[in-house]
């Protein structure tokens, strides 16, 4: 993909031209659905024409090599050295539904008795609201029970992880076997980092199976499978690395990939476990064959590590230009008894408490619900409003088109509408 050089500045009008967003647009929550730069939208557009000047050659022949040599640039991203171990899926959602449904199978596998009720699904109540539907729909259908793991938010390392190991310690002592944890490496609401390689290996110790949601992961921090160790890991690639939606990677370690199954069983003769998720029917791969483009753009624009670096101090900034607008505070780290370097407990999310003002107190829920829509239609601003721990909270996203001047608009906007 050829780019004019040098690069424009990140936060720079030149830089934000290079996406298409609607100029008017305040796009301070680029976390719910990412945002894809116009030359990675043109490189999907030829492989569109690519695919359908011969649409039965590319379907019978190239297909699997050509899923394959995309991936590999993002197998790379996570540490490994071949896509052996990973395969696209349409987003994070359906890499954890995989999971959840072969989870008979896994157990099996693993030596584990059939399901019953004593064998229970972790998850924390910070859980994607999605993912906890298809944690419900599991325990429902197939006998599992469910362990939902309050975690008040802010919470230091050491407390969360002597909180997870107390909670073992408990169901065991009760007979019960936790069989599955499914956690955050980036939590959704509030938008805040998990240590996963240390919850990893907690559960890991404990003879539990790991399934991380990191669906706002790649792009957002650096990440080493080899070094976390998880048994099931998935990330979003429309999120925060640029790549067109749907996109997702969908690791499993090798181990698991004779028994995991993709939710849609497409075909009735065996097939590998990458080939299964790969081929789903006929369905539209372009945009997993746009992972190149979208990491030669970021690397273009300055690489993983600038970027990152861009998104993580405006995010700093921009939470506190908002949270000083408000008259409130932003979520914050804390080690523990005391607050630590409190900016690391997120990367380019950041959370801002909601002023409990008479317009907050008289809409409550209702009017909180409606808040992130009547923002996208009135005043053109995203913001992703959210309540946790009977608080309600904004949370706000910093991405390299993006700067400072973009958040004192969302904190304007926010603090008319809130009634501050």
């Amino acid at each position: 993909m050829q780019q004019p050089t040098p690069a424009p500045a990140l936060g720079s009008a030149e830089l934000r031209s290079l996406f298409a967003l609607d100029p008017d647009y305040v796009a301070t929550n680029h976390g719910s659905f990412g945002a894809t730069p116009r030359a990675v939208m043109d490189a999907r557009q030829q492989k569109l024409y690519d695919i359908e000047a011969n649409p039965d050659y590319f379907m019978k022949i190239t297909y699997d090599a050509k899923l394959d040599e995309a991936l590999l640039p993002v197998a790379k991203l996570l540490g490994l050295e071949t896509v052996a171990d990973v395969v696209f899926t349409v987003n994070a959602t359906t890499g954890v539904n995989a999971v959840l449904r072969s989870l008979k199978q896994i157990l099996k596998a693993s030596g584990r008795p059939s399901p019953s009720s004593k064998q229970k699904i972790l998850c924390f109540s910070s859980v994607y609201g999605n993912v906890l539907n298809g944690i419900n729909y599991t325990t429902t259908n197939d006998g599992f029970g469910i362990l939902n793991v309050d975690i008040p938010i802010p919470i230091s390392e050491v407390d969360l992880l002597g909180r997870v190991n107390a909670v073992i310690e408990s169901e065991r002592a009760q007979g019960n076997d936790i069989v599955l944890a499914i956690y955050d490496m980036i939590s959704s609401v509030p938008g805040v980092i998990v240590p996963v390689e240390k919850l990893t290996a907690l559960f890991k110790s404990r003879g539990v199976l790991t399934c991380i949601d990191a669906a706002h992961a790649i792009g957002q921090v650096p990440i080493d499978l080899n070094v976390i160790q998880a048994d099931f890991f998935v990330s979003n690639l429309h999120k925060w690395l640029y790549v067109p939606r749907g996109c997702a990677v969908f690791y499993v370690a090798p181990r698991f990939q004779g028994v995991i199954h993709h939710p849609v069983i497409s075909e009735s003769k065996p097939m590998d476990w990458r080939r299964e998720f790969h081929w789903v029917g006929t369905t539209d791969v372009s945009a997993y064959l746009c992972t190149k483009a979208a990491l030669e753009f970021r690397a273009w624009i300055g690489g993983e590590a600038a970027i990152m670096d861009y998104t993580h101090r405006l995010a700093v900034r921009g939470g506190q230009i908002v949270a000083d607008i408000l008259g409130t505070r932003v979520l914050k780290g804390v080690g523990p008894g005391e607050e630590t370097d409190g900016d690391a407990y997120y990367a380019a999310m950041v959370n801002v408490l909601v002023p409990d003002t008479d317009v907050v107190k008289q809409g409550g829920d209702m009017f909180m619900g409606a808040l992130q829509a009547r923002m996208l239609k009135e005043d053109k601003v995203g913001v992703a409003p959210y309540k946790y721990g009977g608080m309600y909270w904004i949370r706000l996203s910093a991405q390299v088109y993006l700067n400072e001047g973009d958040f004192v608009v969302a904190g304007n906007t926010l603090k008319r509408v809130l009634g501050v």
